[in-house]
């Protein structure tokens, strides 16, 4: 992956050096403002500016946007940025760069510029897969990611609807992949950046706390979630009597009376098929927020999905029929109350009600019919293999 991605690197940068031939040197010259998905990319504490012919923009600033673990060294002056596996390190005032060790020659360095590093943003955007694109009228850089990868592949199609309750939920956006904008903070999120925010749902609600964690937790969880510990309970709820029903809830505080008539009803509704949509969405999620956090490529999470989208795509036929089976799904994990109530009516219900409204597009229930296109290039085996032996 990081070969093709060197290979596009030398036709992109060469199409923005003519591009940018006709901009002023140096920071004296008209601000420059650079924006990631569509949305400006807010200075911190220095602005971007214009060394020969290339964008300069403060390290943090696009490095963690891009969700990068950002390292110095200062006794070599060396900059490490880590994400989704790969390693790219620079040295101040040398312009060869260092992508997972192999040399790879910039026409320009970084720098520091009032204590404040600089870096030149093409080069370590498409390092790391993305787009980037200069608008000489506007003087805009417009950096996106690299889609072509998944070009023919509809994984990203099945991965909106599939995570977009909780998007909806955690204040992002179900049709972004990603769920949220990778340069806008906001409210929602603490006020931080969401790579930083996607960090810390996936290890305080998840114990996932880097790349191999999150690879792993998708593989076992698509395969082995909560659906096993529903089918388990679906079995026992036939050995019991009332009797002994009454005296275990009695003695839990988690496992409250009712729960066995609902349990019985959510099996003898789904049979074989369980809860396995709550499962199955909350797989995208996870692959959408390590995206976001930077554990893996764009890529990546697509193949990651896969498995999830095709066992989806296996047991039902339409988006309000997986709906209703997440649906059944979380109020059994969650120990609602909802038997003999509309579904549609409950909390959850009524927000996947709003998204439809909102974003009804992303709900195309052709998908059921076509079935899942795999990525070209990148099988989820391929990702596994990533993975410390």
């Amino acid at each position: 992956n990081m070969k093709k991605r060197l290979s596009k690197l030398t036709a992109l940068l060469l199409s923005l050096t003519l591009a940018l031939s006709i901009v002023p040197v140096w920071a004296d010259s008209p601000s420059v403002s650079v924006y990631l998905d569509g949305h400006f990319l807010s200075h911190t504490d220095a602005r971007p500016y214009i060394l020969n012919d290339r964008t300069m923009v403060p390290i943090y600033q696009l490095a963690q946007a891009l969700g990068c673990d950002v390292g110095w060294d200062g006794a070599t002056k060396t900059v490490t940025l880590t994400r989704a596996g790969d390693t790219v390190k620079m040295v101040i005032d040398d312009p060869t760069a260092y992508v997972n060790g192999k040399p790879v020659a910039m026409d320009v360095a970084p720098t520091i510029m009032e204590d404040r590093t600089m870096i030149p943003a093409a080069y370590v955007a498409a390092f790391f897969g993305q787009k980037v694109e200069w608008d000489g009228e506007t003087r805009r850089v417009y950096i996106t990611e690299d889609k072509s990868v998944a070009e023919g592949s509809n994984l990203e199609a099945w991965a909106l609807p599939m995570g977009s309750m909780l998007a909806q939920l955690d204040h992002g956006k179900p049709d972004c992949f990603g769920l949220y904008a990778r340069s806008v903070a906001g409210i929602g999120l603490s006020n931080k950046l969401p790579y930083a925010e996607c960090r810390k749902i996936l290890s305080s609600s998840w114990s996932i706390k880097n790349r191999d964690d999150l690879i792993g937790t998708v593989i076992s969880m698509t395969f082995s979630g909560h659906n096993d510990n529903f089918r388990g309970m679906a079995a026992d709820v036939k050995l019991r009597s009332q009797a002994e029903r009454e005296a275990i809830s009695a003695a839990s505080s988690v496992w409250p009376l009712y729960m066995w008539e609902y349990t019985e009803y959510v099996d003898e509704k789904w049979g074989d098929r369980g809860i396995l949509c709550w499962d199955l969405f909350r797989m995208s999620n996870l692959v959408q927020w390590g995206y976001t956090a930077g554990y893996i490529t764009y890529e990546e999470a697509l193949a990651l999905i896969e498995p999830a989208a095709t066992l989806l795509c296996e047991n039902f036929s339409s988006w309000e029929e997986a709906y209703e089976n997440y649906l059944d799904g979380y109020n059994w994990w969650a120990r609602n109350d909802v038997l003999g109530k509309d579904i549609w009516q409950t909390s959850r219900g009524k927000t996947y009600q709003t998204i439809k409204q909102n974003y009804g597009s992303i709900f195309q229930d052709s998908l059921f019919e076509t079935g899942v296109i795999p990525l070209p290039g990148l099988s989820v085996e391929d990702v596994i293999a990533t993975l410390p032996s």
